[in-house]
């Protein structure tokens, strides 16, 4: 019975193995043909929206319109009201186009009719359809017991965060475009953090060191989520080619990671479809 079900067993894992190869097969053949076959026509946004969602208890708005309670919160944030469209923009899109480039897909800001950007066998049409940046609290509690009680410590950090919608679309393709959306933030960082009793004042205080969040930091995120995006979007294009392949939809959606030369399941860490 034993070696019955162990040769079961084989023969299932055996079925499992076959039935998922010819996806991989077809992932790996997309990697290694992308340079001569795929072309996306790149539309960036030329603008970045920018919300500040904190709140303000003391700040009486109700005597205002939306619109002036927005610019009024616009001018009271830390960060969105000094940060550049231009230089946000420029780091986001230049690194999004080499980061897909790297991935041998070729990028083109012309359009298909272009002389110097003519179409190929797998050619998109890939719009920057919204970038919007918010800034918010990120609210956390320090505890730590210290006999006999519990210590707490309530501690807003500081965020920003992009949230970006994409339609990629093939080109010539009647069908409706589609949307795809990621967000990612950065923040203060607490280095650390604890209670310690302190003998001058003779009760138990907190402390703590925090990195602060900086411009130069959502301009470094602004580079990092550029070249993320453009993996997404190129795991996107790959998984169509799959779909359209192989006329069915795996059960794996793939990543393929160009520093380790390696495909992967990509995950939650993908576009979100809308």
């Amino acid at each position: 019975m034993k070696s019955l079900s162990k040769l079961v067993m084989i023969l299932l894992g055996g079925m499992t193995l076959a039935g998922c190869s010819p996806y991989r097969e077809l992932a790996q053949q997309y990697v290694d043909q992308s340079s001569k076959r795929a072309v996306v026509y790149l539309i960036p946004t030329g603008y970045v929206d920018k919300v500040n969602l904190k709140r303000y208890p003391t700040l009486d708005l109700s005597a205002y319109t939306q619109y002036q309670r927005d610019s009024i919160r616009f001018e009271k944030s830390i960060f969105l009201k000094n940060l550049s469209d231009s230089i946000f923009l420029t780091r986001f899109v230049n690194s999004y186009m080499e980061e897909l480039r790297a991935l041998g897909v070729r990028v083109c800001l012309d359009g298909p009719d272009s002389l110097t950007c003519l179409p190929a066998e797998d050619s998109w049409i890939v719009i920057m359809d919204h970038l919007e940046l918010r800034e918010f609290n990120i609210p956390i509690t320090d505890e730590q017991y210290i006999y006999p009680a519990l210590y707490q410590k309530d501690i807003d950090l500081g965020a920003v965060s992009l949230h970006a919608l994409f339609s990629i679309n093939r080109l010539n393709e009647d069908k409706k475009e589609q949307q795809l959306y990621a967000e990612n933030y950065v923040s203060d960082e607490i280095t650390e953090s604890g209670f310690g009793f302190e003998k001058d004042k003779d009760k138990v205080v907190h402390y703590r060191k925090v990195q602060p969040l900086t411009l130069e930091m959502i301009y470094n995120m602004a580079e990092a989520l550029g070249r993320k995006y453009a993996s997404y979007t190129y795991d996107y294009l790959l998984n169509e080619y799959i779909f359209k392949s192989s006329k069915s939809v795996p059960s794996t959606y793939y990543h393929y990671n160009r520093f380790k030369n390696k495909l992967e399941e990509a995950g939650d860490d993908r576009f979100i479809a809308k």
